[in-house]
């Protein structure tokens, strides 16, 4: 199974963002950044919910990762995404974080095998919001790509296994991959 699903849920208790930049761009659209990104960003985590900052955030309209999580996707061959500056603030001991990108994610690839999925509830889409119980990723439909965002589902992270290895390796805690049929989003 070459091709997983990514996500990042972090070492308990996380801390989610409360609040994220109030930035409207084309962030989820698999295009190319072109116009200018206010750089820092800045994020604000949850006070209501203490704990650690997660290694990767994909929930905010405009993502962004630990330091730590670039160096490891780019050691990988990941060359696909834009990284922009970005500053993590935790509210309850002033701490700004100042190790993490915001990042978009070039490319979104149409690969998931209808057929052999299971879709949740009656949709005519299948670009973009589509919503699977269990998700399986046609593989000759990924171009080889190391790391895409799925077209059918904007919010799936699918990765190579080169790069779940990399990330397996340098023991970033938080990370989850789901195979085929076992990731519903």
């Amino acid at each position: 199974m070459p091709y997983t699903i990514m996500v990042c849920e972090g070492k308990y208790p996380v801390m989610p963002i409360a609040k994220g930049p109030d930035f409207l761009g084309i962030w989820r659209d698999g295009e190319v950044i072109v116009e200018d990104v206010p750089e820092p960003l800045f994020y604000t985590l949850d006070r209501n919910y203490p704990g650690s900052p997660k290694a990767m955030y994909y929930e905010e309209a405009i993502p962004v990762v630990r330091d730590d999580v670039v160096e490891v996707l780019r050691k990988a061959g990941v060359d696909n995404i834009q990284y922009f500056d970005a500053v993590v603030v935790d509210p309850i001991t002033g701490q700004e974080h100042r190790d993490y990108k915001a990042y978009n994610i070039v490319g979104l690839v149409a690969c998931a095998s209808m057929q052999d999925s299971e879709l949740m509830g009656t949709s005519d889409s299948t670009i973009g919001d589509v919503d699977f119980h269990a998700l399986v990723i046609d593989e000759s439909k990924t171009r080889g790509l190391l790391l895409f965002r799925l077209a059918e589902n904007v919010s799936a992270v699918v990765v190579h296994e080169r790069v779940k290895q990399a990330i397996e390796d340098a023991g970033i805690p938080g990370f989850v991959f789901y195979g085929p049929g076992e990731w519903s989003g």
